[in-house]
């Protein structure tokens, strides 16, 4: 396995630090330590009323898995906005260049964090004759009966509906997952791009609730009730299950030290996507993969056709673990 350490910063790619004002986006709550004696006050909570203590966990839960709103203004690139109404709700489309024109690049929601960093990614990819167009759920991006790796999904079928085949798609953490779930489910485009993709739901509701503290009688509960919510189980969403229909070339990028999502849920991806390469990088942490000027000048390589990373192979009887 090939592992790349990007530190040396390129000239040729401009910082994402000049995002302007948002424009009253609905910002989501980031996740905040939690200091020893508040787990153990939410663990004895879990204990006496662990239905009270899954019903506030899935409220915590929809606050930290919410995304921010579209990106701001990008100095140097002009941009066009529009608001799609869907059943109840609304949707704002920013692009930049003229998807109708040029072959377009789609990028769902992404974390407060990633929106920022995506300037950059916005002013490489117009630089090199695509448009892009991004989007975001006005107001909360979280209803209360389902999730937001479902309402993302959703809200990418109808943009890519309206805006026909992209010529990539590109998620990041949650929003690479809703890039796969999109794609199984009709969503047209040529390649695309998962960085620090999470690739099962149960695994990051565990990680969730261990990092509460709620214990796993909570965490039971929790599932229980997201799952009805959803009217599935998390299991049929895993990458395993959904990944091997998706035909088109896909570059996962995944850094071997993500400390929010495991590598090995990043190649479990490159394994079962039928056309996916692994681009594995050290030390760059769960956001930097994003901030790294030389994953983005690697990235723009993938998308120009060339081979990119490493084609990862293992056995069909193998469904977890490099073969």
């Amino acid at each position: 396995m090939l592992l790349t350490r990007h530190a040396t910063p390129l000239t040729d790619v401009s910082p994402a630090s000049d995002i302007a004002a948002r424009g009253g986006d609905t910002e989501p709550k980031r996740p905040t330590p939690i200091r020893p004696w508040t787990r153990a006050l939410q663990r004895l909570t879990g204990l006496l009323t662990p239905r009270h203590a899954a019903r506030k966990g899935l409220l915590r839960l929809d606050d930290e898995t919410a995304l921010a709103g579209s990106l701001g203004h990008i100095e140097g690139c002009p941009e066009h906005r529009e608001t799609l109404a869907l059943r109840g709700r609304r949707v704002q489309i920013v692009s930049w260049g003229d998807p109708r024109r040029q072959p377009y690049v789609l990028l769902p929601p992404l974390d407060a964090r990633g929106r920022d960093a995506m300037a950059a990614w916005v002013r490489a990819l117009t630089a090199q004759g695509f448009a892009v167009v991004a989007f975001a759920r006005e107001g909360r991006t979280v209803a209360a009966q389902t999730s937001a790796l479902l309402e993302i999904t959703g809200d990418m079928l109808e943009v890519g509906r309206r805006c026909g085949e992209a010529a990539a798609v590109i998620g990041h953490s949650l929003g690479a997952m809703s890039v796969v779930l999109a794609l199984h489910q009709g969503l047209r485009a040529k390649q695309a791009i998962l960085v620090s993709a999470q690739a099962d739901p149960r695994a990051a509701l565990h990680r969730f609730v261990d990092r509460a503290g709620m214990g796993p009688r909570v965490g039971a509960r929790m599932l229980a009730l997201l799952e009805a919510r959803i009217g599935q189980g998390l299991d049929a969403l895993q990458a395993h299950r959904i990944a091997p229909a998706i035909g088109i070339p896909v570059l996962v990028v995944h850094d071997l030290l993500d400390d929010e999502v495991p590598w090995d849920e990043g190649e479990r991806f490159a394994r079962h996507l039928t056309a996916a390469r692994l681009l594995t990088t050290l030390d760059l942490g769960h956001h930097g993969v994003l901030d790294d000027p030389t994953v983005l000048r690697d990235c723009l390589r993938f998308l120009q056709g060339e081979a990119i990373g490493d084609k990862v192979v293992s056995s069909p009887n193998l469904p977890y673990g490099v073969g």
